[in-house]
Parts: C-alpha cells; sequence; structure tokens
C-alpha cells in the first residue's frame, strides 16, 4: 500500500511542477519583453505573477517557511533596511527561460517603484558591505547594461525597458547576457513557443517545455504545458504532458490513474489530502495525457505544510 510520504512526496512534486511550468494576474510586461528578446535556445518558459500570488493562502502560510529553508531572511531584510526596497513590492512578475540542459538561461523582471539608477545604488551598497576588506565596489551603465565589480569580478544585469531587467543565469558573462536579450522574436518559431500559444499566460503561474524524458520504460516524455489559478478560494490546476505517439499517451494515462487510485485507497488518509486527490482527473487525447484539478485552496495548503514537514524529518 502507498505511504503517506509516498503521497507526501507526489503531492510535493506536483505542485513544484506546476510552479516550474496561479488568482487571475499580468505577466504581460515581463512575457512581452521575453517574447521579443529570447533565442530559439530556450527549451523551458515559466511565467509567474507575483503580485497576484501575493494574495493567495497559499503564499501567506508556506512563504515564511520557503524563506526559512532557502536562508533568503537575511538578504531581504538587509535590503529593505539599506536601500528601503523590499523584494515583495518592488518585482511584480517574471518570466523565467533555460536551455534543455539549464545551463544558459536568464529572467525578465518586471519591476514597479524602482529604476535602473536606485536598483544599481543598491545592489553596489549590498556587495560593498559584503566584499573583502579594501575592496570598492562600482557601477558602469554601458547602454542597456549594467556592470557591478568589486575589482576583480563583475556581475551584469540587462535592461529592455526602464521597468523590466534581464538577470542571466550566470551573472559574470556578459556575452550569454546579450545573446539571451536579442532573440529578435526568435523564440516564436521554436516547438515551445507554438506550445506556448496553447498556454494562459495571463494566469498567475504558466508554462512550457520540451525535452525527453522517460515516465516509465517505453514512455517518453516529450515536453508539456499547463497553467495554475487561483478564485475565490479554489485552486484550478490544467496541466499537459506530451508524448511520442498516441499509444504511449494512452499507456500513460493508465499507469497515472492507477496511481492515483491507489493512492485514494490509502488507510487513513487526511481528510485535506483526500479531497485533493478526489479532485484530479487525467485522460489522454492523441499524443497528450491531461491532469486537472480544481481544489479548496485551504486543503492544498495543508497538504503543501504536510509535505514540507515529512520532507523536513
Amino acid at each position: 500500500m502507498v505511504s503517506l510520504m509516498r503521497i507526501a512526496g507526489l503531492l510535493a512534486a506536483a505542485t513544484v511542477s506546476l510552479v516550474s511550468l496561479s488568482a487571475r494576474a499580468d505577466t504581460a510586461r515581463a512575457w512581452s519583453a521575453a517574447r521579443a528578446g529570447l533565442p530559439a535556445d530556450a527549451k523551458l518558459v515559466i511565467g509567474l505573477d507575483l503580485a497576484a500570488v501575493q494574495k493567495t493562502q497559499l503564499f501567506t502560510q508556506l512563504w515564511p517557511v520557503l524563506l526559512e529553508k532557502a536562508d533568503a531572511t537575511k538578504v531581504i531584510n538587509e535590503m529593505k533596511a539599506q536601500c528601503k526596497i523590499d523584494p515583495l513590492v518592488v518585482v511584480q512578475s517574471f518570466v523565467l527561460a533555460m536551455t534543455g540542459d539549464q545551463d544558459e538561461g536568464a529572467a525578465y523582471v518586471a519591476l514597479s517603484g524602482i529604476d535602473k539608477a536606485r536598483l544599481s545604488s543598491c545592489l553596489q551598497r549590498e556587495i560593498q558591505a559584503h566584499a573583502d576588506k579594501g575592496a570598492k565596489v562600482t557601477i558602469k551603465q554601458d547602454g542597456n547594461v549594467t556592470q557591478v565589480s568589486d575589482g576583480k569580478d563583475s556581475m551584469f544585469l540587462g535592461w529592455v525597458s526602464k521597468d523590466v531587467v534581464v538577470v542571466p543565469l550566470h551573472t559574470q558573462d556578459r556575452a550569454t547576457l546579450l545573446k539571451w536579450m536579442s532573440g529578435n522574436g526568435a523564440l516564436a518559431k521554436t516547438t515551445v513557443g507554438k506550445t506556448l500559444g496553447k498556454v494562459n499566460t495571463s494566469a498567475a503561474l504558466w508554462g512550457a517545455g520540451e525535452g525527453a524524458r522517460e515516465f516509465e520504460p517505453g514512455i517518453v516524455v516529450t515536453g508539456g504545458y499547463g497553467a495554475l489559478t487561483f478564485a475565490r478560494g479554489n485552486v484550478d490546476a490544467n496541466v499537459h504532458a506530451k508524448l511520442e505517439n498516441a499509444g504511449q499517451a494512452s499507456a500513460m494515462a493508465s499507469s497515472a490513474q492507477k496511481q492515483l487510485d491507489e493512492l485514494r485507497q490509502t488507510p487513513l488518509l487526511p481528510a485535506a489530502i483526500g479531497g485533493l486527490l478526489k479532485a484530479i482527473t487525467i485522460a489522454a487525447a492523441s499524443d497528450e495525457v491531461t491532469l486537472k484539478a480544481n481544489v479548496i485552496e485551504k486543503d492544498l495548503v495543508a497538504a503543501l505544510t504536510m509535505a514540507l514537514a515529512m520532507a523536513g524529518q
């Protein structure tokens, strides 16, 4: 019989997948910039409206826990104290994109209430506060690129407008930053770009990606897309996995349904998890498998809280 740890792990994995792929949202500024600038190398594209997500129960309950696990509280508090900048206020939304091997990529971040000069000044103070003794941190603006240097190393940020900053995966690589800012619409011609045409990019959390991954022997997932939305205390998930052919899609749906049925039959299943499992539907159509769910947000919060607690044991 499937254990509660297994249930918690599957729920956590499913949620992370949705997030890595939320409330009506507007990622329009970040998405517009990313759509224009991303190169054809982008194989995974994810959009998140942070301003909208912050209004959900999920964020209120789980954000402090995630901050603690990531040891990020100190950095945020320093930015508030030294720069009078709260990242959760100034960052409105972002689009993150990466290559298939996740070796290259960039985030397009839409800001509010802060410009290039103020953000650069904040970075200079933050890095100076942690620099080696005697080091002097400097800022250089070169067109649409900001360079922050401590005399030995430099980091680079790009600007595609006055309120959208581009942060490369490798911040010390100027050439890669420029590459991920100057795709000239190349993304639209790629498989991922075309798939994104099926995605609700008005959702607070959405994404699409391509890349072969073996689900089970003989069943290969070639990509996926989906979105997560919040409305009136409910969470709606709509996620699609693309397979090599219709036969594999049918086999994957059957396998996933069998696992779901086993989970539903687990003895002494907590009510919150039971409610989530009942809300899930899995179906195959052509070469795709679709997972849909509409659940009460407080049940999702309870289940994920349990999952995080179990993961920490």
